[in-house]
């Protein structure tokens, strides 16, 4: 019996992250980093006339050989992830990749950069889908605009891996343990990473960054535009849309979410967040580094890399802001969150850092 199951880029066209990253190559023209790489001063994330004539970039990808064979390179590992037949995506093992996965506002973004530095690349000229977060969209299972999220995210998976041949192929020149360093900034790893596990095996490092869930919360109203005026939950940026997002899968209505309290809402979101991550086993891989929040930690982490990778440089500084200030019922909740996380964790057999994250820098 022969059966013939035909998809085209009709049904599955390529992102307009990855034309865009193409067509920069193909073109020599500055990639879009945007402001990934702003620790302290990037504000609310938005994408308003960036894809503008992707179309025009897109027939142009088309139209040059080689853009068309960076097309059919991602469409033929897309085709692989689906079948499970990896055969070409072995060709990616001369790669060491570094996933720093963490909730945001937890020093990821820092974490990444200083990886950037020890390969010699200057992280401001990075592309942000190759180097940060919310490409590719790895999310639970879902059917979004006439798409299936998982299908979608795959396919981003497999563009996101071309990026790396290209990019990094060129511009890769620092190598650990058999491999060129290739960073990435991944918080949704966290829902797929048993695919990831399966992709990369041994030829992968693990940062994981933690800290105290009333700090972040602080982090991402300052980054969202404050607390809302009546205190309730809301969706301004790209965070609290994850945030949202969590919340649905756990069949909380949206009406019903935006009339919670925002800290009872984000503190949700973090406790789950650190709960599929021990689930997904994260912690206890081999290549897996603990890297609590604060400047002491986050430099030090860098530092030890760049000794372990044979480096005479110094990290650049991480900046901490003021403790947070929150009532004494929201500390209390915060508190108990965390002591739940943490008993899971030790249910699980491992050690949440909860005494390094008290400090609530």
């Amino acid at each position: 019996m022969g059966l013939t199951l035909t998809l085209t880029d009709a049904d599955l066209p390529a992102s307009p992250a990855f034309i865009e990253f193409l067509h920069a190559t193909l073109t020599g023209e500055a990639y879009h980093a945007g402001s990934w790489y702003q620790q302290e001063e990037e504000s609310l994330a938005s994408n308003e006339g960036r894809f503008e004539n992707i179309q025009e970039k897109a027939h142009a990808v088309v139209a040059d050989p080689k853009g068309k064979e960076h097309l059919l390179r991602s469409y033929r590992f897309f085709k692989e992830l689906l079948t499970g037949n990896v055969h070409t995506l072995r060709d990616l093992a001369r790669f060491r990749f570094f996933f720093v996965i963490g909730i945001p506002r937890t020093g990821g973004t820092y974490l990444t950069k200083q990886l950037f530095r020890a390969g010699g690349i200057n992280y401001t000229t990075v592309q942000n889908a190759l180097a940060h977060d919310g490409f590719p969209h790895l999310a639970r299972l879902s059917f979004k605009e006439q798409g299936n999220v998982h299908t979608n995210g795959l396919l981003q998976l497999a563009e996101y891996l071309t990026m790396v041949e290209v990019f990094f192929g060129e511009h890769g020149r620092l190598a650990y343990r058999g491999g060129i360093i290739v960073p990435k900034k991944f918080t949704k790893a966290v829902y797929y990473f048993d695919l990831l596990r399966e992709l990369f095996e041994a030829n992968a490092d693990y940062l994981v960054t933690l800290r105290h869930p009333l700090s972040t919360c602080r982090s991402v109203l300052d980054k969202s535009g404050g607390m809302p005026a009546d205190g309730k939950f809301a969706v301004r940026s790209t965070i609290e849309r994850w945030t949202l997002e969590d919340w649905l899968h756990w069949g909380v209505g949206e009406e019903q979410l935006r009339q919670m309290d925002y800290v009872e809402c984000f503190l949700g979101y973090w406790k789950r967040f650190h709960f599929q991550m021990a689930m997904a086993g994260i912690p206890s891989m081999p290549g897996t580094r603990l890297v609590p929040y604060g400047a002491e930690s986050m430099s030090g982490a860098a530092k030890k890399l760049y000794t372990e990778f044979g480096l005479k440089m110094e990290p650049e500084a991480f900046k901490t802001a003021e403790p947070p200030r929150f009532s004494g019922d929201q500390e209390r909740a915060a508190q108990q969150t965390v002591e739940e996380v943490a008993g899971f964790w030790r249910s699980l057999g491992l050690a949440f850092p909860a005494e390094a994250l008290a400090a609530k820098l």
